[in-house]
């Protein structure tokens, strides 16, 4: 792709609805930029929330953590559309590549020391600050999230729990696009009336199935 070229995954989407993905410009090709553009602003984002001198509070930090992200959320929503249904040997070298890339990512966020003390901050005080249930149970996902995904480990073991993440990641896809090899081989072809001989037809089986019962 030309580095010229704007590149449609970037953009806001536009349309009813409150926009849609623009579909009929979209290209294998512009996934792996997009998404490693989309990966640094969000990235960037998150920093930013980490590194803020300011307290601590359900708005600078939750709040804020909520409204990071939307370019890759945007980026994925289309890329999850390619990989259910139009998985092509194209797209699928896409995914290979991007697998561990996008597991090293979530790990780089996840485990953010600076954004999990802050994160920690405002759910060690969820009573004391007067949060809502909604606010209460936000801030008990985005805790839990974090430590169930390492955030509580040294750097050793973070570092060797984000190698088994991508690994697992690379694995996973690997083994979808075998098994989707495998069903694509396996089909029976019918051109003519005569290979439905015998067959039952819907009729029949409803029938049949009734006078089993």
């Amino acid at each position: 792709m030309n580095a010229h070229t704007r590149n449609p995954l970037l953009d806001d989407w536009t349309g009813p609805a409150g926009g849609v993905p623009p579909f009929d410009r979209v290209r294998v090709e512009h996934f792996e930029p997009a998404l490693e553009a989309a990966m640094k602003k969000q990235l960037e984002e998150t920093d930013a929330i980490a590194a803020d001198p300011a307290p601590p509070t359900f708005a600078n930090t939750l709040e804020a953590m909520e409204r990071s992200g939307r370019t890759l959320a945007r980026v994925l929503a289309v890329y999850g559309v390619f990989a259910s249904t139009m998985r092509s040997s194209e797209f699928q070298a896409v995914e290979r590549a991007m697998a561990p890339r996008l597991a090293a990512f979530r790990d780089r966020i996840l485990q953010n020391a600076a954004l999990f003390k802050r994160i920690e901050a405002v759910y060690e005080a969820r009573e004391a600050r007067g949060l809502d249930a909604e606010q209460k149970r936000l801030a008990w996902l985005k805790y839990t999230d974090f430590v169930r995904n390492g955030a509580r480990l040294d750097a050793k073991a973070k570092e060797r729990l984000s190698a088994i993440n991508q690994r697992l990641a690379a694995l996973y896809t690997t083994f979808s696009q075998n098994v989707l090899a495998d069903e694509t081989e396996r089909h029976t072809l019918i051109d003519s009336e005569a290979d439905l001989e015998g067959l039952a037809g819907p009729g029949q089986v409803f029938e049949r199935a009734g006078e089993e019962v």
